[in-house]
C-alpha cells in the first residue's frame, strides 16, 4: 500500500523543506488509499509563507516532514521548483477546489466527515450547502470554533466517537492550524485537513480566490490599497528567490 502510494506522490526537496509532486489526476487515488489504509493521516496545503517558515519553526517542519501530502498552493513555490530544476515539479493547487475535490471523494466511498472551526451562524450554512450538494455525504458531527478551553476535552471526545474519515478544521481552533496535528493521537484513523477560512466561502461570505496569474495578482493589488502595510510582503518575495538563486548557485 505504501509503495503504490510513493509511486504516485513523487516528493521533492526545496530550501530543505519537502513539497509533494503529485497530479490532480492522482490524488482521488492517493485519498482512497490512505482512507483504507487503518492510519491516521495529515493533508498540508503550504504557501509560500508556510514553506520559509518551515525553516525556522520546528513544528510546522516537522507538520510537514510526516504530512501524507504536502500540496502548494503558492505559484512561487512552483517556480522555485523549476529553477532549480528539481526532477519533478510539484501542481499548483488552489485550496477550495482541493477541498471540493476531496468531498467529492468522500461521498463516492460512501465516507463520513467531520466539520471543526469557524463562527457557528459560517459553519450551519456550510453544513446545509455541502449536504445539498453531497447528497450521499454523512456529516457525523460539527463543533464552532472559538471555544472555552474548558470545552476542548469534549470536543475531541465527540471527534473520536464519531471517528470520521475526514476532519475538516477551520479557523477558531486553538493553535490554528496546530490545533488538529498536536490532538491527532487522540483521533481514530482517517484524514484531517486544515482549510482556514474555507468555512466562510462555503457559507458564501467570501469570493472564491481567482485562479488566473492576473486574477490572484489584481486580489493582492487590492488586499495593498486596503491594508497598505501588506506591501511589506515583497521582501518575502525577494528573500525567497534570493534563497533560491543561492541554492541553485550552489546546486543544493
Amino acid at each position: 500500500m505504501e509503495d503504490s502510494l510513493i509511486s504516485s506522490r513523487k516528493r521533492i526537496n526545496l530550501l530543505k523543506i519537502p513539497v509533494d509532486a503529485v497530479s490532480s489526476d492522482d490524488v482521488e487515488q492517493i485519498v482512497e488509499k490512505l482512507l483504507v489504509d487503518g492510519k491516521t493521516h495529515h493533508i498540508m496545503l503550504i504557501s509560500l509563507k508556510d514553506l520559509l517558515k518551515a525553516r525556522f519553526n520546528s513544528e510546522l517542519r516537522n507538520n510537514i516532514e510526516s504530512a501524507a501530502l504536502v500540496l502548494p498552493i503558492s505559484e512561487s513555490i512552483k517556480k522555485g521548483a523549476e529553477i532549480l530544476k528539481r526532477e519533478y515539479i510539484p501542481e499548483l493547487y488552489f485550496p477550495f477546489d482541493f477541498v471540493i475535490k476531496l468531498l467529492g471523494t468522500i461521498e463516492k466511498k460512501g465516507r463520513t466527515v467531520y466539520l471543526a472551526g469557524g463562527k457557528r451562524s459560517a459553519l450551519q450554512i456550510t453544513e446545509s450547502n455541502i449536504k445539498t450538494s453531497y447528497p450521499g455525504m454523512n456529516i457525523v458531527g460539527r463543533c464552532t470554533g472559538y471555544f472555552p478551553k474548558e470545552m476542548e476535552k469534549n470536543i475531541i471526545t465527540a471527534i473520536k466517537k464519531s471517528s470520521p474519515a475526514l476532519l475538516l478544521a477551520g479557523t477558531g481552533l486553538p493553535g490554528g492550524r496546530y490545533w488538529v496535528t498536536r490532538n491527532k493521537s487522540f483521533f481514530n484513523p482517517g484524514l484531517s485537513l486544515w482549510i482556514g477560512k474555507s468555512f466562510d466561502i462555503f457559507a458564501g461570505r467570501k469570493k472564491r480566490p481567482a485562479k488566473t496569474s492576473g486574477g490572484r495578482f489584481g486580489e493582492k493589488l487590492g488586499k495593498v490599497f486596503r491594508q497598505p502595510w501588506k506591501i511589506l510582503n515583497v521582501f518575502i518575495y525577494l528573500w525567497y528567490y534570493m534563497l533560491i538563486f543561492i541554492y541553485k548557485i550552489r546546486k543544493l
